[in-house]
């Protein structure tokens, strides 16, 4: 059940101070496309977590980096170039309240 154990950087600490999480939607929805854009965006640097999820989105991506001017490099140099990506929207995390909750098992 334990699938590892991880250190917990300090994100500032080492100069990277800007969180991004990026809602990407697929054009050409087909199993393909989706493929392909899983596929580049797990090759990305700074991509510290990414979800297919369901709503406005198909892909949720967590991307950590220096800052702004980084972050705009990666995503003209990584993101836009992918075929598949049809629409993007960055948020900008202000803040963590908080990160790397225990999970709370239920009793078996």
């Amino acid at each position: 059940m334990i699938a590892g154990y991880k250190a917990i950087i300090d994100r500032e600490a080492v100069g990277l101070a800007l969180t991004v999480f990026v809602e990407i939607t697929v054009a050409r929805h087909s199993r393909q496309n989706a493929a392909l854009v899983a596929e580049s965006l797990s090759g990305i640097p700074g991509l510290v977590a990414c979800h297919m999820v369901s709503g406005n989105a198909d892909f949720l991506a967590e991307i950590v980096v220096s800052d702004l001017t980084a972050y705009e490099r990666l995503l003209t140099e990584n993101i836009l170039t992918i075929d598949a990506v049809e629409q993007i929207r960055s948020n900008f995390s202000l803040r963590a309240v908080c990160t790397s909750q225990p999970l709370k098992l239920a009793p078996v």
